[in-house]
C-alpha cells in the first residue's frame, strides 16, 4: 500500500529545537497550508529567519517529495490565531501542520491581461499565461479569481501522507462537509476532529484554497 511505501526525508529541513515545542501533545486535527512560495526551501528559509516558532512538521514540494521539520507529537504556531490568551494556542497543538509549496493566489497582469501573475512585487511577478491551463485553476475565493495548480505527484503526496498521519495518531479520517470546508468558523472547528485547512481557522488566509483537490482526501 502507499501508507507502508512512503518515503520522508527527515534531515533536510529539519528544524533545531528551538523553532518548535517539543513537548508532546495528543492529535486529533490535521491542517493543510500552502507556503504562497515556489519551493519547500523557500518556506523553510523563511522559517530559520525569524526568532517565533513558526513552522509545519511536513513541507511537501511540487516534485511530491515530503520532508519532516519535527516530530509531529511535538508542536509549533502554524496557525497564527492571535491574542494573549494561550487558549488561542490549543488548536496548533492538536493539529499537525503540512505546508504545500505553492504560490496562491495569482491575479491578471495589469499590462497582459493574458498574464497571470503572483504575490512578489504587488502581483508583478509573472507565473502563467491564460493558455497555460494546467498551471492554474480559475475559482473565485475571498477576493481572488485564481489559484496556481498543485502538481499532480504533490497532491498525490499529500494523500499519503495524511494516511500515514492519520493512522499512526488514530486522527478520523474525515473532511467537514461541503461548505463548511471552505468557511472561516471557528464555533465549528473548536470541536472538529479530522482534516482541515488553514482557511477554516482565519478568515483572512486563503489556503488550501479552490485548486487542491481536497476530494481526494
Amino acid at each position: 500500500s502507499t501508507v507502508s511505501s512512503i518515503v520522508i526525508d527527515r534531515k533536510k529541513f529539519a528544524l533545531s529545537s528551538g523553532q518548535f515545542f517539543t513537548q508532546q501533545h495528543p492529535k486529533d486535527l490535521i491542517v493543510l497550508h500552502f507556503t504562497a512560495g515556489q519551493s519547500a526551501r523557500s518556506a523553510y528559509e523563511y522559517w530559520l529567519s525569524t526568532p517565533l516558532q513558526v513552522a509545519t512538521s511536513y513541507l511537501v514540494d511540487v516534485d511530491g517529495l515530503i520532508y519532516e521539520c519535527f516530530d509531529p507529537s511535538g508542536w509549533a504556531y502554524h496557525l497564527g490565531i492571535t491574542g494573549a490568551d494561550s487558549a488561542n494556542w490549543k488548536h496548533d497543538k492538536r493539529s499537525i501542520g503540512i505546508e504545500l509549496a505553492n504560490p496562491g493566489p495569482l491575479v491578471i497582469d495589469k499590462v497582459n491581461p493574458q498574464q497571470l501573475n503572483w504575490w512578489p512585487g504587488g502581483f508583478t511577478t509573472k507565473w502563467c499565461t491564460l493558455s497555460e491551463t494546467n498551471k492554474y485553476v480559475a475559482a473565485p475565493y475571498r477576493g481572488y479569481s485564481y489559484f496556481a495548480s498543485f502538481p499532480k505527484e504533490q497532491s498525490s503526496a499529500v494523500v499519503s501522507l495524511v494516511d500515514k498521519l492519520c493512522k499512526d495518531f488514530s486522527i478520523p479520517k474525515v473532511l467537514a462537509s461541503g461548505p463548511k470546508r471552505t468557511e472561516f468558523d471557528m464555533k465549528f472547528f473548536n470541536g472538529f476532529k479530522g482534516i482541515a485547512s488553514h482557511q477554516n481557522f482565519r478568515k483572512d488566509k486563503f489556503d488550501i484554497g479552490p485548486a487542491f483537490p481536497i476530494e481526494l482526501l
